[in-house]
């Protein structure tokens, strides 16, 4: 039957000058499981001590040239092997060099001859030691590692961090300085024509919106007015909506979408609603990814006789509020700008009678959700507006806004709110 073989429990460097019977101690550390070198003075034993790195020295006090306290000293001094444990041998009278010992960093002592169980024994327990030692010191290797390492990716993560917050800033300026400018695109004041109030009022879900609103004088008793909405939110519907408001400004030169001529009777020939929806259509057609179509309802009221001739692209259809009666909603039939290439667009007339009230509106007012996913509806405003007949035409619009707002139940609306109105006083038809 094969015997097993011994474990290896580490090397040990053996020094003295002439060790008795070194055959039968290299037989029994080897039985126990150690590894047995032997140095006969001490020079040698530090030249060994820097090839071998044993894991203990067994060191006589008396080695030949250098003595054992001096080795012991010089092993100490040197950062390589200052770590490997040192027990001495002396003789058991010998209680100086025990005390000596342990002053130039010796770990234990053993008495010459060597009882090997007891020398086993303690060379046994001291390697537990410097074994466990060593693990902590590789544990706290590891630790301090992964400390930098940690404080590494938290610098990294501050850098990235204020990075990223110093980005924010700049678009949250970004963004307001846009908003300045899409706001100074929306009226200022209404026109001062006789025979109609204005109002309206204009809330992005956020600091840039797609939708946009405008109300300007045409003629003398002719007024312009539109509500536009362009799909999709942010920075791109943002951007399309303030083009949009710049080609939609009245100006008196020829690339005015409103204005046909100015040589009939010295008077300007407006374009036909439907032909300005045309126009649109043509100068911006839908980019390839199928976004950034919009809808518009945009129409001529005549203060004289209360007529309002409009379009309606894809937009919600425009609501009149007769004194004393119901909301009418008007009609809607055409397809939002941008689309189709061809679109066909008509012109649709309202006849606004006395103390009429007119409301156009984009869909963010109708379409507003509560939490139990049910909009707001062409229903509920038409009830808001029967609730607000009563009060003037700017507090009439505020008080829309408001319930349509606070249908969502969350006061934050999903969708632009846009709502532009015009009330048609008794007494403004010519005679």
């Amino acid at each position: 039957m094969s015997q097993m073989p011994a474990p290896n429990f580490g090397k040990i460097l053996l020094v003295e000058h002439m060790p008795d019977n070194l055959d039968t101690l290299l037989q029994c550390f080897s039985a126990f499981g150690f590894e047995l070198f032997v140095a006969h003075d001490g020079e040698t034993a530090l030249q060994q001590c820097k090839l071998l790195q044993p894991d203990l020295i067994l060191l006589d006090v008396n080695t030949p040239g250098m003595n054992g306290f001096e080795v012991c000293r010089r092993l100490k001094a040197q950062d390589m092997i200052h770590d490997i444990p040192v027990i001495f041998m002396k003789s058991p009278n010998d209680h100086v060099s025990l005390v000596k010992g342990f002053s130039v960093g010796a770990v234990d002592y053993v008495n010459k001859p060597l009882q090997l169980e007891e020398t086993f024994a303690r060379m046994t327990s001291h390697l537990k030691v410097r074994h466990l030692q060593i693990q902590l010191e590789e544990t706290i290797v590891t630790l301090q590692q992964e400390i930098r390492e940690r404080q590494r990716a938290e610098e990294a993560a501050r850098l990235a961090m204020q990075q990223t917050q110093h980005a924010n800033e700049r678009m949250r300026q970004d963004l307001a300085a846009a908003a300045r400018v899409q706001q100074a695109l929306l009226p200022d004041v209404a026109p001062n024509i006789p025979g109609a109030t204005f109002a309206w009022t204009y809330r992005p879900c956020a600091e840039l919106g797609g939708d946009s609103l405008n109300v300007f004088s045409l003629t003398d008793h002719q007024v312009g007015m539109y509500v536009l909405d362009v799909t999709g939110h942010g920075v791109p519907a943002s951007l399309l909506s303030v083009t949009l408001s710049r080609v939609l400004i009245p100006r008196s030169d020829p690339s005015c979408l409103f204005v046909e001529s100015n040589t009939r009777n010295g008077m300007p020939v407006l374009t036909a609603p439907a032909e300005v929806a045309t126009r649109l259509n043509e100068m911006f057609p839908m980019n390839k990814g199928g976004h950034q179509y919009f809808t518009l309802v945009y129409g001529i009221l005549d203060t004289r006789d209360g007529t309002f001739r409009y379009v309606c692209a894809g937009h919600p259809p425009p609501i009149v509020y007769p004194k004393d009666q119901v909301p009418i909603i008007c009609e809607a039939p055409s397809l939002p700008i941008g689309l189709f290439e061809d679109e066909h667009y008509e012109d649709c007339t309202i006849q606004l009678e006395s103390d009429s009230r007119l409301y156009l509106y984009s869909d963010g007012v109708i379409e507003a959700m509560n939490t139990q996913r049910e909009i707001f509806g062409q229903a509920r405003l038409a009830d808001a507006l029967q609730h607000t007949r009563h009060i003037n035409l700017q507090a009439s619009v505020e008080s829309i806004a408001t319930a349509s707002s606070n249908w969502t139940q969350q006061g934050h609306m999903h969708d632009d709110l846009s709502i532009l109105a015009v009330e048609h006083p008794s007494g403004s038809h010519d005679t």
